[in-house]
């Protein structure tokens, strides 16, 4: 079957079509790093781990952290292996250096955390999704980096009051570091607006089929396909649209007389 190169010679309405015939309407996707965003205590680490799971075609990329392992949260059965590379600050301010990551955050003193770069440019060249759970600032950062490919998706608690309750039920916080989240939180929705997509975060079930179909639309895109609006124009040079009917005279054209 011809490609779309070899698509720039052939005319569909040509006497002898039956190559340009052959030639696929549809393009090359685009990964899509869809960036889980919005303010800690909403659940989206919770959401992407369900995701991952009913899903093998989505990728992840475990970060590098120089906080300490956290145990398994009893109740979301969440493991702080499955998502982070705990490294010494040394060894994270080499990494550093070194180029490695593609972002990284001081969030406090001793405490970093960053996005090795290579595996998102391997996700690229296999055409695989991954998805991601940041702040709105990483999400803003990456898609500094990687506009083609970031979906941005908001994700909030019904309420504030429900966000300040979701927090308080998290084991061994203190009130002090629950204030602290809590804030951090109602600064984070000043960026709501910077995202694709908001999603309410009501129901578990509801916003993980949300997400599964952000991403199945997302895959329709004409800008995430790549090379599908040479190829069309190619096909079919774009041609003049008329529309004008300065006289009303049109259905005047439709008369028997």
């Amino acid at each position: 079957m011809p490609d779309s190169a070899a698509a720039a010679t052939l005319d569909p309405l040509a006497a002898d079509a039956a190559e340009a015939e052959e030639v696929s309407l549809g393009g090359e996707r685009r990964s899509l790093f869809i960036v889980v965003s919005g303010p800690g205590g909403t659940g989206k680490s919770t959401l992407i781990q369900r995701w991952l799971d009913a899903d093998p075609t989505l990728g992840y990329v475990r970060n590098y952290t120089t906080r300490p392992q956290r145990p398994l949260d009893p109740d979301s059965g969440i493991d702080d292996a499955d998502w982070f590379h705990f490294v010494s600050p040394a060894e994270f301010r080499r990494l550093v250096e070194a180029d490695f990551f593609v972002q990284w955050a001081n969030a406090s003193r001793g405490y970093a955390s960053g996005t090795p770069i290579a595996p998102l440019h391997d996700a690229v060249e296999r055409h695989q999704d991954l998805v991601f759970d940041y702040t709105p600032q990483l999400f803003i950062n990456l898609r500094r980096l990687f506009r083609e490919h970031v979906v941005g998706v908001f994700i909030v608690p019904p309420s504030l009051g429900e966000l300040r309750r979701r927090l308080h039920s998290r084991a061994g916080a203190s009130d002090a570091q629950i204030e602290l989240k809590y804030r951090m939180g109602v600064q984070d929705l000043a960026f709501m607006d910077e995202h694709d997509y908001l999603v309410v975060n009501d129901d578990l079930d509801q916003t993980l089929a949300t997400l599964a179909a952000l991403r199945q639309a997302e895959t329709c895109r004409i800008a995430n396909l790549r090379g599908l609006t040479e190829k069309y124009r190619t096909l079919a040079p774009r041609s003049m649209l008329f529309y004008y009917d300065l006289h009303g005279e049109r259905l005047a054209y439709l008369s028997d007389e």
